[in-house]
Parts: C-alpha cells; structure tokens; sequence
C-alpha cells in the first residue's frame, strides 16, 4: 500500500487490530480502541519538509506528539504543534509500516541503531480498548506494526 499525503487514515494497531484512538474523554490521550467510525479515529497525514510525516486528528485538528521525554514508555498524546515521523515498511511483514519518532530533523529510528523509538501499543499489543500507545525502543514485536486504511 502507497501512503499519500493529504489523504485521510485510519490507523490499525498490526498485531490487536485495534486503531490509534484519540480519546474522547478527554482530547488528549491516545490508545488503541475499537473501531467506532468517530473522526477522532481518523488522522490526516501530511508529509513535509525532509520526507518526515504530521498526523493530524481529523476529530480536533491537533497532532500526534509525544507526552514526556523521548524514552520507552512514554506516551504519546496529542499536542497543537505538528511533530515529525517516519514511516517505513516493517523488515519481516512489508503491508505493515513502523511508526518512528523524528527529533530536530535526525531522524531516530535507523536501521539497526539501538536508539530507535517506535510508536508501540504498549502491555505487548494488548487487545483491550483504551490500551495506551507509546514510544519503545524497536523490536520484532508486532504491536510496533501498523496498517493504514484510507478513509474518505
């Protein structure tokens, strides 16, 4: 599959099928979820300057970001200035893509480097809606695999 920017997402959790949820309880967190067909489930991607990627919520306008220091476990949330991300194809699974934070146009993620921080659905995938999705550092893990689905 072929991401484009501009177009509109939803966004599949590769091992829980759940999809990258802004909740909307209280605008802020993001988890996996079951799939409602709400707009806060929907995200925007826009890719700029140096091939990095925004995701931007089709529910808020707000962008996925990252809630504390660039470490694992902490969570992602959505914050109102755009933050960077890369995409690429998993190495075992090519219909799937990692999900990797971008810090001050260095990427973070490079192959086989042990500082790569990629978006995980943390507790290992687990399936249960409202499952907090984090950055951790990369792993064969499939909850660290992501499915893109174009919305219209």
């Amino acid at each position: 599959m072929s991401i484009q920017s501009g177009n509109t997402y939803k966004i599949y959790n590769g091992k829980s099928g759940t999809i990258l949820d802004l909740s909307g309880t209280d605008g802020r967190t993001i988890s996996g979820f079951s799939d409602n067909g709400g707009d806060n489930q929907k995200w925007q991607l826009e890719q700029g300057q140096g091939g990095h990627w925004t995701f931007r919520s089709a529910a808020s306008g707000q962008y996925l970001g990252v809630g504390g220091p660039f470490e694992d476990g902490t969570p992602l949330v959505s914050v109102d200035e755009p933050v960077r991300w890369d995409i690429y194809p998993d190495d075992e699974d090519s219909s799937v893509f990692r999900l990797a934070f971008s810090f001050l146009h260095v990427v973070i993620y490079v192959p086989g480097a042990p500082t790569a921080l990629n978006i995980d659905l943390s507790d290992h995938g687990n399936p249960t809606p409202g499952t907090i999705v984090t950055l951790w550092g990369k792993w064969e893990g499939k909850n660290q695999t992501w499915r893109f689905e174009q919305v219209y």
